[in-house]
């Protein structure tokens, strides 16, 4: 277990003390996340969209964070603001920031610290009474190796095929990824928020949201903008 005394650069400026009692995990000592064995709320709603004072039924709503990490950047830096807000919602599906992988990705240092952005805030919502599910980044299959460390196994968990489903490539690549996922983590149900893949064939219960933009199109649509 990672028990953290005074932290190792002045200030705190790494922000460790979120992750205060966690399990790191594997060769990169990602945190461990807590498992999650519940179900989500009714929908799901983008963070940046969540301070809406439309919204009537927050207990009813599962926030995430699948929008550019611009537009919640605000969390990673001063958390603190934000666990009352967060406490309003039925749960939390754990924060997102880019992992971009592949010739024209990030350089492997950036994805990694991504990674282990993800789970050090998730860490501290959780450690914060907040009911955080886990995020799962499904990657190609040279980045199996550290892609589900932290991910807790027979958790709910959750992802995002965002930028997965025009080409037939990215659909299959998600495809064999979710298979490997699947496999290593042994997940109690998947929460999918965007459109799956036709090609995803899993026994696996699926419980399937849509995106924000997904929502704006019907919305389109049923008034014929």
């Amino acid at each position: 277990m990672k028990a953290l005394g005074d932290s190792h650069t002045a200030y705190d400026v790494m922000r460790e003390y979120m992750i205060i009692g966690a399990e790191l995990d594997g060769k990169y000592q990602i945190p461990m996340l807590d498992r999650y064995t519940g179900h989500p709320g009714e929908d799901t709603i983008d963070f940046k969209d969540s301070f809406s004072l439309k919204i009537k039924n927050h207990r009813k709503l599962t926030v995430n964070f699948y929008i550019h990490d611009y537009e919640f950047e605000k969390i990673w830096n001063n958390p603190d603001r934000y666990l009352e807000h967060l406490k309003c919602f039925h749960s939390v599906i754990g924060p997102d920031f880019s992992i971009a992988v592949g010739e024209n990705g990030m350089p492997f240092a950036m994805n990694i610290y991504q990674k282990y952005r993800n789970h050090a805030l998730s860490h501290y919502l959780s450690m914060n009474g907040i009911k955080v599910i886990p995020n799962v980044n499904i990657p190609p299959e040279y980045c199996y190796d550290w892609a589900f460390d932290g991910v807790p196994k027979r958790s709910t968990i959750a992802c995002c095929t965002n930028g997965r489903i025009k080409s037939r490539v990215s659909r299959e690549e998600f495809c064999i990824g979710f298979k490997e996922m699947e496999r290593r983590i042994e997940p109690l149900r998947v929460i999918v928020v965007g459109k799956i893949p036709p090609e995803l064939n899993t026994d696996v219960e699926i419980i399937n949201f849509k995106t924000r933009s997904q929502k704006i199109k019907d919305k389109e649509g049923k008034y014929g903008v």
